[in-house]
């Protein structure tokens, strides 16, 4: 594996459309990993036989692994730039950092807490629903959620936001005073805590929000792409198409095996131990790590503009986009007519349509019109405070966001 674009000559201008790629590819999974939740749209995998329908099951299973990369790829990007910055600059601008964090981060997520509180009068439990948005404003959604379970309101999937900000009261202070030493030795701490943490709280009798919304756990996904970026450092692999093939696949198993084991240490009769969720967890931390490895050196072109802006306008996808399925499941499917056909193929077809594309072509519509008229001008705003331009020509940076459970 060649690689260029050394850190020893840094350059003021940082993008790499494939990591908006990976950004789309990452709320993919989320979305279908909320959009189709159980098993009964499924029931044709059973006419592919026993294996292949254990396999399409256990794909499914690893829709969760689109938050593991979303983190996975916060990581590595935001020590990317402030190495970067650091490099070009001798130093690192803490508040600026948090001034373009704020910017890009806040606006939209206040609004989405707004629209959670008229959800909650208008659909939900009313003001039994405050005190966790009030937990969701401050920032510490993610422990409401794993201290009380998940949320009836669409805006519970901020509780990955959350541990996003959690992660960057220290991101800026460790790459400004920390050696690359030392932060090869603080991933590593890491990786040591969130281990203990899954040792401690984590049995098979446990509710699985208890363990996944535990921010210690979740920090080995930063974990995993600080260290990516440390090991690159500064450098865009030049591997051939097979290479990168070959490390999707990888992280494809990577996957599958953390979602076997996962899957089987919450069986009722089971006997696992907290070793078998060290090595789930670290499986999922790995195979996002191979998945941007595969991606970093991709260009795009004509035929993938499309991809890499629905990339770049995630963060809304991401936001909105259990609002749009939540009013979509308001539709009762017997209204629908789909209950009426015979065939588990064309039955399988209207549902995804209803449950599935629609909802997600609505979401995308939603997203592009928040980007246009209400997260630019703060965007904008941002861009005074950057110090790598990290988006080409003279767009704004790119977003660095988190996905749900």
């Amino acid at each position: 594996m060649r690689s260029d674009d050394s850190m020893q000559n840094p350059a003021t201008r940082y993008y790499r459309p494939g990591l908006d790629v990976v950004r789309l590819i990452a709320f993919l999974l989320v979305f279908f990993g909320h959009s189709l939740p159980g098993p009964p749209p499924f029931r044709i995998f059973n006419l592919l036989g026993p294996g292949v329908a254990a396999l399409c099951e256990l794909t499914i299973d690893c829709w969760r692994f689109g938050l593991s990369l979303f983190f996975t790829l916060s990581g590595f990007l935001i020590f990317e730039l402030l190495q970067r910055e650091r490099h070009s600059t001798g130093s690192i601008g803490v508040k600026q950092f948090y001034i373009r964090r704020i910017l890009r981060i806040w606006p939209l997520y206040y609004l989405a807490l707004a629209l959670g509180a008229m959800w909650a009068f208008r659909f939900g439990s009313g003001a039994a629903d405050l005190p966790a948005l009030g937990w969701f404003a401050v920032f510490l959604g993610s422990w409401f959620v794993n201290a009380h379970s998940w949320l009836g309101n669409p805006v519970y999937p901020l509780w990955s936001i959350s541990v996003e900000e959690q992660f960057y009261l220290l991101a800026p202070w460790l790459a400004k005073y920390c050696s690359r030493r030392l932060l090869f030795v603080f991933c590593a701490l890491v990786v040591v805590v969130a281990n203990c943490a899954l040792y401690l709280v984590a049995t098979p009798t446990d509710e699985d929000a208890r363990v996944w919304t535990n921010s210690f756990i979740q920090f080995e996904c930063f974990a995993a792409g600080i260290f990516l970026s440390l090991y690159l450092n500064g450098r865009v692999p030049m591997m051939r198409a097979g290479a990168r093939v070959l490390a999707v696949v990888g992280a494809a198993l990577s996957w599958l095996v953390a979602a076997h084991f996962l899957s089987s240490f919450y069986q009722p009769s089971s006997h696992s131990s907290s070793w078998q969720l060290m090595i789930t967890y670290g499986l999922a931390a790995s195979g996002s790590g191979l998945i941007l490895l595969a991606m970093l050196g991709f260009q795009g072109g004509p035929h993938s503009r499309w991809a890499i802006h629905l990339g770049q306008i995630s963060y809304g996808l991401y936001v909105f986009h259990r609002f749009v399925l939540d009013l979509f499941e308001k539709i009762p499917m017997e209204k629908t007519g789909i209950n009426d056909f015979h065939s588990h193929v064309l039955r399988g077809a209207l549902f995804f349509g209803v449950r599935v594309a629609a909802p997600l072509l609505a979401t995308c519509v939603l997203a592009e019109l928040s980007y246009r008229f209400f997260e630019r001008p703060f965007l904008r705003m941002k861009e005074r405070h950057r110090a790598i331009i990290s988006q080409p020509g003279e767009t704004v940076e790119s977003s660095v966001i988190t996905a749900p459970r």
